[in-house]
C-alpha cells in the first residue's frame, strides 16, 4: 500500500465515517470500490457508491472514490477515521502501528448555520503501512494539507455568513429551543459543487509528488564486526565499568586505551570508526588493566542511560544470543539510531511529535547530538542542537 488520503467527517446521525478516499493505481483498477456499510445521508454525501473520478499521470492512476478500492483497506480507513475524529481538538496526529497501518490525520471544521456550535468537524488523512515513508512526507503533507483545511474552512465562512444575513440561525434555536440537526453535504457548505473534484485534484497531487530526503553518504553501510570481542570485553571488565565507557564512546567523548585493538573493538559500537575524529577532547576516558581494569575519566554519570545504550548492553547481557546472533542484532541496533539521526539531520523542522514518533526521549539528547554532527554539516547542527534543547527544556 502506497498510500491513501481521505477526507472523514463526523456525521450527527451516523458519527465518524469516510467522505472520499484517493488512492494510486499502476493500472485501470479492476474492480469498484468497496461497499461496505457505508452510511447514506445528505451530510454523508460525495459520489455514488458506483461513481469515481480518475486522473492519469505518465506513471500511474489515481483514483477517487467513496470508500477504497479493497475491502481490508476500507476497514482500515474507517477506523483511523474513527480515531482521528474523536479527538475533541482541532490539529494534527501521527498515530498507528504494523498491522493497522500509520496515520497523519488533521482535523478541522467548517461552518455550518444549521448544526450543533454552528460548526462541522472534518478530517483529512494519510493511511500508509510504511511508517518511515509516512515519517519522512511530515513536513510536506501537513503544509498542504492545512492549507486545503484553510481553504474550505475560508469558502464555508462566506456562505455561512450570508445565511446568517439572511436569517439568523441563533435567534431561531432560541425561539425553539432546539438546534435543527438537518445534514449538509460539503458541496452545499463551501457553496462549491464541484468542491470533491477539486479535492480529488488536490489528493491526486500530494500523492503524486515524490519527496526526495534521502541523501547520498561518503559513508557505507557498517561492516559487521566480530560481536564475540565485544561481548569478551563486557563480562571481564563489568557491566557498570563498561557502562562508563560505552557513554563515552556513543556520546563522543574521548577513550584512551593502551591496547589499539581494545579500542577497535569498543568502537565498533560506532556506524563509522572514523567518528572518533569528532570526539570531544576535553572529556576523557583512559582505560588501563593492572590487576583490575581501572578506569580514569572526568565524564559525568548522566543518571539515566540513553535508549541506544540500554539496547547494546542488554543485547550483550543475553546468553540467549548466540554470537551469530548478536552480531546482526547489534548492527541492527546501530543502524536504527543512526537512521533516526539522519532523519532529524534531513528534517527541515523538528518537534516533540516528530521525536515521539521516533520513541526519542530526554536522555537520548546526548547520544544524537554527537550522531547527528556526524550526519550533517555545523550550522545544520547547532540549529538541531537547540532544537533538541528547547523541545525538551534543557538548559
Amino acid at each position: 500500500m502506497e498510500g491513501i488520503l481521505a477526507l472523514g467527517h463526523f456525521c450527527e446521525t451516523h458519527g465518524p465515517c469516510v467522505v472520499l478516499s484517493t488512492q494510486r493505481c499502476k493500472g485501470d483498477p479492476e474492480q469498484g470500490p468497496h461497499s461496505l456499510t457505508v452510511p447514506w445521508c445528505e451530510a454523508c454525501q460525495s459520489l455514488e457508491l458506483d461513481q469515481a473520478l480518475v486522473s492519469r499521470d505518465e506513471y500511474c492512476i489515481y483514483v477517487t472514490t467513496r470508500t477504497p478500492l479493497q475491502q481490508d483497506l476500507a476497514f482500515l480507513l474507517k477506523q483511523a477515521t474513527v480515531r482521528s475524529l474523536s479527538c475533541e481538538q482541532e490539529g494534527t496526529l501521527y498515530f498507528g502501528d504494523n498491522e493497522r497501518g500509520h496515520v497523519i490525520s488533521h482535523s478541522f471544521t467548517v461552518h455550518d448555520s444549521l448544526a450543533r456550535g454552528f460548526l462541522r468537524k472534518y478530517t483529512i488523512l494519510m493511511l500508509m503501512r510504511d511508517k518511515l515513508h509516512l515519517l519522512n512526507k511530515w513536513t510536506f503533507l501537513l503544509k498542504h494539507i492545512k492549507d486545503i483545511a484553510g481553504i474550505l474552512n475560508e469558502y464555508s465562512a462566506k456562505v455561512n455568513e450570508e445565511e446568517q444575513l439572511q436569517r439568523p440561525q441563533r435567534s431561531v434555536r432560541q425561539a425553539q429551543n432546539q438546534p435543527n440537526n438537518t445534514g449538509r453535504s460539503l458541496s452545499q457548505l463551501t457553496g462549491k459543487p464541484a468542491i470533491y473534484a477539486h479535492l480529488h485534484l488536490w489528493f491526486a497531487w500530494l500523492l503524486g509528488c515524490q519527496i526526495i530526503v534521502e541523501k547520498p553518504f561518503s559513508s557505507n553501510l557498517p561492516v559487521p564486526k566480530p560481536s564475540s570481542l565485544l561481548r569478551t570485553l563486557f563480562q571481564e571488565i563489568g557491566q557498570e565499568k563498561f557502562k562508563l565507557i560505552a557513554l563515552c564512546i556513543l556520546t563522543g567523548k574521548t577513550v584512551d586505551a593502551s591496547d589499539p585493538n581494545m579500542l577497535e573493538t569498543l568502537y565498533s559500537m560506532l556506524p563509522d570508526p572514523n567518528w572518533v575524529q569528532k570526539a570531544d577532547k576535553s572529556k576523557y576516558c583512559k582505560i588501563r588493566k593492572e590487576n583490575n581494569w581501572l578506569i580514569d575519566s572526568n565524564v559525568l554519570n548522566p543518571g539515566k542511560t540513553s535508549t541506544l545504550q540500554n539496547e547494546i548492553e542488554n543485547a550483550l547481557g543475553d546468553a540467549r544470543l548466540t554470537e551469530s546472533a548478536l552480531e546482526p542484532q547489534l548492527t541492527s541496533i546501530v543502524m536504527h539510531w543512526l537512521h533516526i539521526a539522519r532523519v532529524l539531520s534531513w528534517c527541515p523542522q523538528m518537534d516533540l511529535k516528530l521525536l515521539q514518533s521516533l520513541n526519542v526521549q530526554k536522555h537520548d539528547i546526548p547520544v544524537l547530538i554527537y550522531w547527528t554532527l556526524n550526519c550533517s554539516d555545523c550550522d545544520k547542527h547547532d540549529s538541531i542542537v537547540k532544537s533538541l534543547y528547547n523541545i525538551y527544556g534543557v538548559s
